[in-house]
């Protein structure tokens, strides 16, 4: 990591030592037993030194300034978190002290309203309805769940569910039919190293963790208006959004697409998005890939081409999952990049 990243700011919070941005930490250090590290002078020493453990922590030279003493009388309005479990019963407005509170509550009863996510809205009685759908195709529930914004629906349903031929949005219609047009044929062979990569990934990184405590697990979300999209989903072991937007103005229209994680390790992910990020690149899309994560965007087109280009989107969500396990290098795309091309160009031809 950084020294701009969630870890080091948890790290500065609580006063421990952390260095960042080390080659090889992990490795060199498997075997070292107790360290002392030195983060002022950016050193680890072996064992326990006692006179650098004695030492005071660098004092912030901006302490008692006036700026300093402002700061942190905002800071103690904004930043510290007191809302941390939603059953308790202390989870309420009048509980709340700081903005991060007040955040806190609104996202997570917004969820409950318009998702339904928590086990308590399944009662019934006034103001219990959420406000969101599960989809259901072929008379199966699948895990998303929908908010119409504006004529997203053909009809009018009073339910919980709904049905996917009373979808009327057509970009997310697009997107369905590319997620579906083929079948997925599974996880890629792996080979050996590959599988250690995922199994390692799955083994330190918690957000993985498929029992974890969290109302959102396995649960994708889509908002959607007659010409209006917006995915936000987990597949497998990656995250993304999408989101689109098709109208008769073709000023309006634009597709962003955002891709974030993988099961494997570091290197073998940021493969992946570089991949992904070429194959969108090819079909018209401004991609920026950084590790392991992609943002890529288009704007201005047709409502046709929009649709075409979005219906390729959701092909690639679904074939691209889990080839970061046999991504140990650029080599090996070439017939994965030769299969989604045909693919593409039967389900989404694009021009150019």
């Amino acid at each position: 990591g950084g020294a701009a990243g969630h870890l080091a700011s948890v790290a500065r919070e609580y006063g421990v030592p952390a260095l960042f941005g080390v080659p090889r930490a992990a490795e060199l250090l498997e075997h070292a037993g107790i360290v002392t590290v030195d983060a002022d002078n950016r050193r680890v020493h072996p064992g326990r030194i006692e006179d650098l453990l004695g030492h005071a922590p660098r004092r912030n030279l901006m302490e008692g300034s006036p700026v300093h003493t402002a700061l942190s009388e905002a800071a103690r309005l904004v930043l510290p978190l007191n809302l941390l479990d939603p059953e308790s019963p202390r989870f309420a407005p009048a509980h709340c002290r700081t903005l991060h509170d007040i955040t806190r509550f609104c996202h997570e009863k917004s969820v409950e309203v318009l998702f339904g996510v928590s086990d308590h809205m399944g009662a019934t009685g006034p103001g219990t309805q959420r406000l969101g759908k599960q989809l259901r195709v072929n008379g199966t529930k699948l895990q998303y769940w929908l908010l119409d914004i504006d004529g997203g629906f053909r009809k009018p349903v009073p339910g919980p569910v709904v049905d996917l031929d009373d979808i009327a949005s057509a970009p997310m219609l697009a997107l369905w039919d590319g997620m579906t047009a083929v079948p997925w044929a599974g996880p890629p062979a792996t080979d050996a190293r590959g599988f250690l990569s995922v199994m390692m990934e799955s083994t330190v990184n918690p957000d993985l963790e498929p029992t974890a405590a969290t109302t959102l697990a396995n649960r994708n979300f889509l908002m959607i208006s007659r010409d209006y999209c917006n995915l936000q989903a987990r597949f497998g072991y990656h995250f993304c959004t999408v989101e689109a937007m098709a109208t008769d103005n073709p000023h309006e229209n634009y597709v962003t697409f955002q891709f974030k994680g993988g099961a494997a390790s570091a290197d073998r992910r940021s493969l992946r998005a570089r991949f992904v990020g070429e194959v969108l690149e090819a079909r018209g899309f401004r991609a920026d890939v950084k590790d392991d994560a992609l943002f890529a965007s288009l704007e201005g087109l047709p409502k046709d081409r929009i649709l075409t280009l979005v219906r390729g989107v959701g092909y690639l969500l679904i074939h691209t999952r889990q080839i970061d396990m046999v991504a140990h290098n650029e080599r090996v795309f070439g017939p994965i990049r030769d299969r989604i091309a045909a693919d593409l160009a039967k389900i989404a031809p694009v021009a150019g």
